[in-house]
């Protein structure tokens, strides 16, 4: 007597059969003169953003600390719209704000100004010395810290690039605020300031 032919048994044959191979090697090799294998795709490299490295220079040349030019080439890279990574920058800046200079001054806040300017607003917070108006800082104090400001390696690089910077100190007291003065930075004050 025959049996009668099942597909269940053949394929608890088959899979039986199968356990005894070795296993496949995963990739297997092109067919001669066929196209080759594809390789799998790198990770995807997340997007730079230029105004990381150009808000750590803002940061270097506001607080007087070299970064080494942390922004350069991500800002010479996006010279078509230096005006919006100027203003994402600070406002990266402005995220870490206030900050402390030193003993005397406060970094408070950053801003953009179409033309590639940039207005840091700096708070002097235990000046002790008599008190300034606009004229006695600009015949007093402007200079030395055009000197020093100019002196920043960061400072340097932006002005080469066209940034011009404005440096504004204020007062804080319990009538409010009040402008002390203002030290304008850009290529030729600083070629003028270095000499």
């Amino acid at each position: 007597m025959t049996r009668p032919y099942s597909p269940l048994i053949a394929t608890l044959s088959l899979a039986a059969f199968a356990t005894w191979l070795p296993p496949l090697p995963v990739q297997a090799a092109p067919v001669r003169g066929g196209p080759p294998l594809a390789q799998p795709a790198p990770p995807p490299v997340p997007p730079v953003d230029e105004a990381d490295a150009l808000s750590r220079m803002l940061k270097g040349a506001a607080t007087g600390q070299n970064t080494g030019a942390a922004g350069v080439p991500e800002f010479l890279r996006n010279t078509n719209r230096p005006d919006s990574v100027l203003a994402r920058a600070c406002r990266q800046l402005n995220d870490v704000l206030p900050m402390d200079i030193d003993a005397e001054t406060r970094l408070r806040r950053c801003q953009s100004v179409p033309g590639k300017h940039v207005l840091f607003q700096l708070e002097l917070t235990n000046y002790r010395g008599p008190m300034l108006d606009l004229a006695s800082f600009e015949v007093n104090y402007a200079a030395p810290l055009q000197r020093n400001i100019c002196a920043n390696r960061d400072v340097e690089i932006l002005t080469k690039l066209g940034v011009s910077m404005m440096f504004r100190y204020m007062t804080r007291n319990d009538r409010g605020e009040r402008r002390v003065g203002d030290v304008y930075i850009n290529a030729p004050i600083c070629v003028s300031a270095l000499r």
